[in-house]
């Protein structure tokens, strides 16, 4: 069982890093004079997927916490 939970904590944290990541790129959206409309967009879209893929890794950390018998 040992391994099944540093699985879970490494889920965890490339979960935060993900979410922080997002949150970082979409703080720092702005369109300003030397950004272009198809830059701006495909800064968001990441930002939405990291948003996503951070979300979806805690809560299969929460599935995996709640299936254990510890």
């Amino acid at each position: 069982m040992p391994l099944r939970s540093w699985k879970t904590a490494i889920l965890w944290i490339f979960g935060s890093i993900s979410i922080l990541l997002g949150s970082m790129i979409s703080g720092r959206l702005d369109i300003s004079p030397g950004v272009d409309e198809m830059g701006f967009i495909l800064a968001l879209v990441i930002s939405i997927m990291l948003f996503l893929i951070g979300g979806l890794l805690w809560i299969s950390v929460a599935i995996a916490a709640r299936g254990s018998k510890h």
